[in-house]
């Protein structure tokens, strides 16, 4: 029988060493020291500070969030039909997710060296993208299988981003809430994977 791979857990692999890579590549390429303790992540794809290296950074910011887009709408799986409270927070987690993702890409299309434009969006998609999961995590808590530490870990993307807005330059604080955004998309996509592989049916025997 051939292997069956979720959406949400394919596009989550692609976004997260998407990320890393296109990261990784655009760090090699930084002229000066650059640290958690000195540096938003976003300093990676100023065409200003990095002239060789933000070009990676923003391609990577794109692809990362394309493949969001597509994790989010892959989440149906977990839909529970007969519950209707459960269907409206998995579609808001897919509308949140979504919209999240569309103002990664313009916080990619306008980068860091345009300040103003560049906070917004950037702004923008932490507190949406947050929020679906927020919501995701709402909808998951229906399934027993899924582990109360991962709900735990959706939720704790939100007190984590508001609480960069009133610390803007401990920086260290962007860092860690792209960490626990990339362990909890990785983490959902593989019980997602779960969920579809349970639910197919069982070869007879022989």
């Amino acid at each position: 029988m051939k292997k069956v791979r979720s959406i949400s857990f394919v596009s989550g692999v692609i976004a997260v060493f998407g990320y890393l890579l296109f990261t990784l590549l655009a760090y090699r390429q930084y002229p000066l020291p650059f640290s958690p303790m000195t540096n938003w992540l976003s300093d990676l794809g100023n065409v200003d500070l990095n002239p060789n290296g933000a070009i990676y950074y923003n391609i990577g910011i794109i692809l990362t969030a394309s493949m969001l887009l597509v994790f989010f709408l892959g989440l149906s799986p977990w839909k529970i039909e007969e519950n209707r409270l459960q269907c409206i927070m998995l579609r808001l987690a897919q509308i949140f997710g979504g919209l999240g993702a569309f103002c990664m890409i313009l916080s990619a299309i306008f980068p860091i060296n345009n300040f103003k434009i560049h906070s917004f969006w950037s702004t923008s998609l932490y507190i949406l993208l947050s929020t679906g999961f927020i919501f995701s995590a709402a909808a998951l808590r229906y399934h027993k299988s899924v582990p109360v530490w991962l709900l735990i870990l959706g939720i704790s993307t939100a007190p984590l981003v508001i609480l960069t807005k009133f610390l803007p330059t401990v920086y260290v604080l962007e860092w860690i809430v792209v960490l626990i955004f990339l362990a909890y998309v990785s983490i959902v996509g593989i019980e997602t994977n779960t969920v579809i592989i349970e639910t197919l049916p069982r070869p007879a025997r022989i």
